[in-house]
């Protein structure tokens, strides 16, 4: 069930990113509504499995971006998440999000 998951946040972080970034704290509220009993921590590894699909096929890149705008403020690279990146970002603060190439 775990793979149905990973792949329907794949397909909605696709269809997204055909409009905007996506930052990371949307894959975990994407997960949210597709298994909402599993928790935190399984959510968080299926959404960087998801992630690094989406990088992996050159379908992004990540970055920081400035809240609550899509201004770039520079690369991001992978070994840098951290978990707190998947959480909600706070206001006037950067944030993880993929972006089309």
């Amino acid at each position: 069930m775990t793979a149905d998951y990973v792949e329907a946040l794949v397909q909605e972080v696709r269809d997204l990113l055909g409009t905007s970034s996506v930052g990371l704290y949307e894959f975990v509220w994407v997960l949210r509504g597709l298994c909402p009993d599993e928790s935190l921590d399984i959510m968080r590894d299926q959404a960087a499995t998801a992630l690094r699909r989406l990088l992996a096929t050159g379908e992004g890149r990540l970055v920081l971006l400035k809240w609550p705008s899509e201004d770039v403020v520079g690369p991001y690279e992978w070994e840098r998440v951290q978990l707190t990146d998947w959480g909600d970002p706070n206001d006037r603060e950067t944030y993880v999000a993929i972006t089309r190439n």
